[in-house]
């Protein structure tokens, strides 16, 4: 896997986009957030909705901590996001930056969500971020796959860490995206895969959210196809799920939007 690519300069991060808008996706659905897309990821999901970042890079920019605090603060939004790419996945001196960033952040009353695939577990971060989302992967390009890829692979030991600090402490909520056919039906892999990672980080807090969402820009089937036969698939496996507290929920913006940018 290679690594970071370094800013040439310290106290900056690199970035794709910055933007206000409406929280399109989970606990914080609706709510007026400042979005900060990092650039780089470590992981190559082939259905990725943000390649610009997470694959080319070609679109980042290095911006300083402080201009980033400043824009974040301007917007007057309650939230900010970190996302990506992957957030976690950066070189000393750029985490060093992301730290001095959320200190910012915290210390001007915004909360902070960090969106992650969760290969990262970084307790330093833990007390200034209010919410992490995590997102696990696998490949799932291969229908009945046995092996996982190395390009779309989770971390468990890391995922365990996001689980017993944030996770029993109602900061945690777990995502994960299922594929499907060109029909619009949900991978019964993806399902049986997302179901075999929760037990195998058991005990979780009966509380911890976890939302099962299609993957978007898909060929074939529409989006909301896609939602509607992931709704009709849970509730038939009901009892399946019935160990944690499972919600089936579409990205927002992905509905209003499509994929037009900065939604």
């Amino acid at each position: 896997m290679r690594r970071p690519i370094v800013p040439s300069l310290p106290g900056r991060l690199r970035v794709t986009e910055e933007y206000l808008c409406l929280e399109g996706e989970g606990a914080s659905l609706g709510a007026p957030t400042y979005l900060i897309r990092l650039s780089g990821c470590d992981l190559r999901c082939w259905w990725c909705d943000s390649k610009q970042s997470s694959f080319f890079e070609a679109e980042a920019r290095e911006i300083t901590t402080a201009s980033l605090a400043r824009s974040a603060l301007k917007s007057g939004a309650a939230w900010v996001s970190l996302t990506g790419g992957e957030p976690l996945w950066r070189g000393p001196r750029e985490m060093a930056a992301l730290k001095a960033l959320l200190r910012k952040l915290k210390a001007a009353g915004r909360k902070v969500k960090v969106e992650s695939n969760g290969r990262h577990w970084l307790p330093g971060l833990d007390p200034l971020v209010a919410l992490w989302s995590v997102a696990p992967k696998w490949d799932a390009r291969r229908r009945g796959a046995a092996q996982r890829s190395p390009a779309m692979d989770f971390d468990l030991d890391s995922l365990r860490g996001f689980a017993q600090g944030p996770g029993r402490q109602g900061r945690l909520q777990l995502k994960f995206v299922i594929t499907g056919d060109a029909q619009g039906a949900p991978s019964p892999g993806d399902l049986a895969r997302a179901r075999g990672l929760l037990k195998a980080l058991a005990p979780l807090d009966r509380g911890l959210p976890i939302y099962l969402t299609p993957a978007g820009g898909l060929p074939g089937a529409d989006y909301l196809q896609r939602n509607r036969l992931l709704n009709h698939a849970v509730v038939r496996q009901a009892r399946l799920w019935s160990a944690w507290d499972v919600r089936v929920a579409p990205q927002w913006h992905r509905v209003l939007y499509g994929d037009e940018r900065k939604k």
